[in-house]
């Protein structure tokens, strides 16, 4: 079960989606053979929820930079998982996470995973302290560690550890009478995901006891027999949750989604009519009224028969029943296409017009909770409009009136960005579609907790984050089921500039984060290495794909190429003593990582001749240089082998016209240009004073500076021509070979214009060719200031922007905006998008 949609100390995420997915629903209010996983085998009988942990590490990454979690870290709820020993300490990347009630109110876990030793031995600090307790001829150890305790205990190849020495005592009973897998959640572990780093298991028939748990100040009767056993897929970026999964029919019509049994979805139009001042709204779709009542029967207990026929005529013709949260009201939604029948049907009087719109109040009053409970209940409905293809109930002309000023002033729900992109994602057919804002959710949970976590819940931090999305479409036996949690932005104004994402490594920056191709997306991802040389892949979300520990720091810009050939890109790069081939899943792609016994003293050079994908791997080694193809073998062809002194620069590939040429900058000031094969093409006449800077082509000319700050030129005839270009010592440049750019001291000059920057400390500048646009760009790395400027030297606007290296630019996603990535704090990645 997969999704297209979008650390370990933060597992506590899990609990809080499940807690958000049951504030949603409170706003509203086949056997299988196949033999169950050996971790499920071993689940407490009466567990309530289960984390499936696919790769701990992985939602380590995916967890920790969390918008949510990490502006949120005093909330005791988070720290209760952020400290959960069982999990920090265990090395096994698979593992089940399951909660089961033991009190009125108190939920103990108990893990399973395969056996690791780690967790019931000392470690090389003794913070552990260990005891012993046996149990019908069975060892439990009890493990006190970070000033919390677990139990565990070991059942073959399997540990099983829990919060509960009572728990544990009945895992070891049951190892003699093992209780089988109740079969709706067999069903449900065999279809979640095992892509996904971590999947939550729910059993429906409990959702009524876990809300109470969690917010024991309320109680919803409207959980009870919500479903059978649900399933969902846990996708956690930066700045969104993504649940996707399905839920079970359990005891056929009697559960709230076997009402929907045999219906057809259709589309949910209420956020037409819900003021953005709402907390929210559930709406419920259905082709076939008869049906629907029919299952309505089921759910409530009663005949057909017993049901009121009341609003039969009014209901019929109906395809959407909705409720809208307001402040103090709850207004009822019907969506007809037949709105002259219903006015018929309802026959009302009108009371009075406002603003044009006239309300209506009827003698015989509908008890739409009669007919329609569960899905409606306490609503007493006393008046109502009609607006197009709606009819609008409510119990006072007050509501009403608001819901009327919110259309006319076009103040909706549907018409507002965040809403849009929420839910750009989902289906436009719900069996149930239920929205919630994140500041009625917030208030929810504030005033039902227990009183002492009131007032970390009113502190919620929770800026950007407006609406949350459960939809649920009915099929079959079982329904899907979608949720969106996301933290959502305006659309900014033309050339604005906006912080779309950011990341905080474990540890300093050590390398400028680098944009590279994503083959699997089209876009890109961001390559940066820290201080302890992990190297990190990050999502154009700011989420870590992953961390690869190397060898050593990397030199220079990582590169990338397809090695077979396919379309799917490579991440290729060098330390000192080692070249390094990685894939898009972080692993050494063979016959790399090739290491050498000479160390390298300049970052690789990478040529593609002809783009045709033969690459050509150059590694610098002092004056010993070695050409490699994409196998990592030695290109024989190629002659030139040693230099007279060490080389100063990467060797540079360069073609003017339909010829090649490898430039090679030596201490002694040589400057050697060859051929594909090795052999001189141009023999340079003279010695060059090299200055750090590379070797451009400009105007059709090998272009670089002198050290004395003097533009040097090349020509094909090996003379040199020079140019006083007024530069200091200490100059930068860059070219294409239409546009020169130079910076020396806190003058930055694109194609002649002069640009006078404040006195600071700057990277060196860089170009980007991108969509047949040229841009400039350099950082105050002093001021921490980011600048962008076009081809004619003129400052994007809203530039500078917060940054600490010198940025890099491309196409991140599928928008037609570009992104940047730039170094934020020591430790922090910050992704930005240009509008």
């Amino acid at each position: 079960m997969t999704t297209e949609f979008r650390n370990t100390k933060h597992t506590l995420i899990l609990k809080k989606i499940v807690t958000v997915l049951l504030v949603f629903i409170a706003i509203s209010c086949d056997d299988t053979s196949k033999k169950s996983n050996s971790l499920l085998d071993h689940i407490p009988k009466d567990s309530q929820i289960i984390v499936k942990i696919n790769n701990l590490e992985g939602a380590t990454n995916t967890l920790r930079d969390n918008n949510l979690i990490k502006n949120n870290g005093q909330v005791a709820f988070f720290e209760y998982f952020k400290n959960l020993p069982v999990l920090t300490t265990s090395s096994q990347p698979e593992g089940l996470l399951c909660f089961s009630p033991l009190g009125k109110n108190d939920y103990e876990y108990t893990y399973i995973s395969k056996f690791d030793p780690s967790l019931i031995s000392n470690d090389s600090l003794n913070t552990k302290k260990i005891e012993t307790i046996s149990y019908s001829n069975q060892t439990i150890y009890k493990i006190q560690t970070q000033g919390n305790s677990f139990f565990a205990t070991q059942k073959d190849s399997i540990l099983i550890a829990s919060s509960s020495q009572l728990l544990i005592e009945n895992a070891i009973r049951t190892q003699t009478t093992p209780i089988p897998v109740d079969k709706d959640l067999q069903k449900v572990y065999e279809v979640s995901g095992t892509e996904n780093d971590l999947s939550v298991l729910i059993n429906g028939k409990k959702l009524q006891n876990i809300h109470n748990s969690l917010l024991p100040n309320t109680e919803l009767k409207s959980l009870q027999n919500f479903s059978g056993w649900i399933a969902a897929d846990a996708t956690v970026d930066q700045n969104a949750i993504y649940m996707d999964g399905i839920a079970i029919e359990k005891d056929s019509l009697s559960s709230t989604i076997g009402i929907f049994d045999n219906t057809i979805p259709q589309e949910n139009k209420i956020a037409k009519v819900t003021p953005i001042t709402s907390k929210g709204f559930i709406s419920y779709t259905y082709d076939n009224f008869d049906v629907l009542k029919k299952n309505l029967s089921f759910a409530q207990d009663r005949a057909l028969e017993d049901i009121p026929t009341d609003l039969d005529d009014v209901l019929s013709g109906v395809s959407e029943i909705g409720m809208i949260f307001l402040e103090k009201e709850n207004i009822l939604v019907l969506n007809s296409l037949d709105i002259p029948a219903i006015e018929e049907s309802l026959a009302g009087d009108k009371i009075e017009t406002y603003r044009t719109i006239p309300i209506y109040t009827y003698k015989n009053i509908a008890d739409f909770a009669q007919v329609l409970h569960p899905l409606v209940q306490d609503f007493e409905s006393k008046f109502y409009f009609t607006h197009n293809e709606f009819v609008i109930f409510g119990s006072s002309t007050k509501s009403l009136k608001d819901v009327i000023a919110s259309i006319q002033n076009q103040t909706l729900l549907n018409d507002q960005e965040y809403y849009k992109s929420t839910i750009q994602n989902l289906s436009d057919e719900s069996s149930i579609l239920i929205a919630g804002t994140v500041k009625n959710i917030k208030e929810y949970i504030s005033k039902n907790t227990k009183e002492t976590y009131t007032k970390q819940w009113d502190d919620l931090k929770d800026k950007g984050y407006q609406i949350g999305i459960v939809q649920i479409i009915k099929e079959n036996d079982f329904a899907h089921l979608h949720s969106v949690l996301q933290k959502n932005r305006d659309k900014g104004v033309a050339t604005s500039v906006t912080q779309v994402a950011s990341t905080t490594l474990e540890n300093k920056v050590l390398t400028k984060p680098i944009l590279v191709k994503n083959h699997r997306t089209k876009g890109m991802d961001v390559a940066v290495q820290d201080i302890e040389n992990n190297l990190y892949l990050i999502s154009d979300t700011g989420s870590i794909f992953w961390k690869k520990q190397i060898d050593g720091e990397i030199m220079g810009d990582i590169q990338q190429i397809d090695i077979y050939k396919n379309g799917r890109y490579q991440l290729l790069f060098n330390t000192a003593n080692t070249l390094y081939l990685v894939d898009r899943n972080g692993k050494d792609v063979n016959p790399y990582p090739k290491a050498f016994e000479k160390p390298m003293t300049q970052p690789l050079s990478l040529f593609d001749y002809d783009k045709s994908k033969r690459y050509r791997i150059v590694t610098t080694h002092s004056n010993d240089i070695k050409m490699f193809d994409a196998q990592a073998k030695v290109v024989t062809g190629f002659r030139f082998k040693n230099t007279e002194s060490a080389l100063i620069l990467p060797p540079k590939h360069i073609r003017i016209g339909s010829k090649d040429y490898i430039l090679i900058s030596e201490e002694n000031g040589k400057l050697t240009i060859l051929d594909r094969l090795g052999k001189t093409r141009v023999k340079v006449k003279e010695k060059v004073d090299f200055s750090k800077n590379e070797w451009y082509q400009y105007l059709d000319k090998f272009t670089s500076t002198t050290k004395s700050g003097e533009l040097i030129q090349i020509q094909n005839d090996g003379n040199a021509v020079k140019q006083n270009l007024g530069l200091h010592e200490d100059n930068n440049i860059i070219a294409t070979n239409k546009t020169l750019v130079t910076f020396s001291e806190n003058t930055l000059s694109i194609k002649g214009k002069t640009l006078e920057l404040d006195f600071g400390v700057y990277t060196v500048p860089k170009l980007y060719y991108i969509n047949n646009k040229i841009y400039v760009t350099i950082t105050d790395v002093q001021a921490k200031k980011v600048y962008l400027y076009d081809s004619n030297g003129e400052l994007f606007p809203n530039f500078p922007v917060y940054g600490n290296s010198v940025l890099s630019l491309g196409n991140m996603d599928k928008d037609p905006n570009l992104e940047f990535v730039v170094q934020g704090e020591e430790n922090g990645i910050l992704i930005y998008q240009i509008n």
